[in-house]
């Protein structure tokens, strides 16, 4: 008897402890097959079209581990760890690239330490909202911005010729404060950890509010890139968006500036619909950017619409087929850039 009351006792408390700690594995897969026609026109004459497998064109593939442990009076442990896959070419993924972080939370807000996202990073996100699909691969309604390349498909230069912010800092430190009557605010810096007098750092920060059916918000963020030589090419960024759920429909859209140390800018300003039928999703984007010079003439301009629908075969399942166009062109009107791609896959969560 008295063994088993032990034994009683012994099994309460570990269930006590595991019921305080958690941890949760998770990922999403995402391949499709589809054409990819992007690059530079000269003399008239574009790039070639090149049909191939596409991985992340609805999603970004990644595979991720997260947890929380109650340390009590309201104080908790997280921590996360997110990595990319690669689905149509599996190739060397490094543990945490996209996310490396531990940190606590509780009423005071959360304090994160490591490798995440930047604060601004919530408010351009916001912006692309209402778009079906979040990877920056390969549709993504915004493509009048720069975009890395994905397998075979070279990197897109945007209006401007400047380079797109970045989501993620190394050796980050962010804030997020509670939300108060919606409100809420957010703040983040990344040690560049250069040796002076070069400088690296990535410093964000944003202001937000939430109520029922509208989210509202503004980021802000800087690029920090003094060369030892003291060569200046830090890069601003500057976000305002909002995003509003009609019901029958939901609507996202804002502008996007970036602008340089000569100082050259490009403005962007995006729209983009969700329209929700039963099992089906359907999605339009458009998006018109111009940059200028430092004397205030165009150096570039260019837009882009995109289109998708999505098929729900479960709640973790979709089918999609996605499409985006776009070109740009110079200060005489002659198109110098073009991107247009379209793809047909098959996204899981998990």
């Amino acid at each position: 008897m008295k063994k088993s009351l032990i034994a009683l006792a012994v099994l309460a408390a570990s269930g006590a402890a595991l019921a305080q700690s958690s941890v949760t594995i998770y990922g999403r897969l995402d391949a499709s097959v589809g054409s990819a026609k992007v690059g530079n026109i000269t003399g008239g004459v574009g790039p070639v079209s090149n049909t191939q497998m596409f991985n992340s064109g609805l999603t970004s593939s990644r595979l991720g581990f997260r947890g929380v442990e109650d340390l009590g009076g309201g104080l908790k442990a997280i921590f996360a760890v997110e990595s990319d896959l690669v689905v149509d070419a599996p190739s060397t993924t490094s543990l945490g690239n996209r996310a490396a972080f531990v940190g606590l939370a509780g009423g005071f807000g959360t304090v994160k330490l490591g490798r995440h996202d930047t604060s601004f990073d919530d408010i351009r996100d916001l912006m692309l909202s209402q778009n079906i699909w979040d990877s920056a691969n390969l549709v993504p309604t915004e493509v009048t911005l720069a975009n890395t390349g994905n397998g075979s498909i070279p990197a897109f230069q945007g209006v401007g010729q400047l380079a797109d912010y970045g989501d993620r800092a190394n050796n980050q430190i962010r804030y997020e404060s509670p939300s108060f009557g919606g409100f809420s605010a957010g703040v983040s810096y990344g040690f560049g950890e250069a040796t002076k007098p070069e400088k690296t750092d990535i410093t964000a920060f944003n202001l937000r509010y939430k109520a029922g059916s509208l989210d509202v918000g503004y980021g802000y963020q800087e690029n920090k890139a003094i060369s030892a030589a003291l060569v200046d090419t830090t890069r601003e960024y500057n976000t305002l968006a909002a995003a509003y759920n009609f019901g029958s429909f939901r609507l996202s859209g804002g502008w996007n500036q970036v602008k340089n140390q000569a100082p050259r800018k490009s403005d962007t300003y995006t729209i983009g619909a969700m329209v929700p039928v039963g099992a089906i999703e359907l999605s339009l984007g458009y998006s018109t950017a111009k940059a200028k010079n430092p004397n205030g003439s165009t150096f570039e301009k260019g837009d882009a619409f995109s289109a998708g629908v999505l098929y729900n075969l479960s709640k973790r399942t979709r089918l999609y087929g996605v499409l985006t166009t776009g070109d740009i062109e110079n200060s005489s009107g002659v198109k110098v850039r073009e991107r247009q791609i379209y793809a047909v896959g098959v996204a899981h969560a998990f």
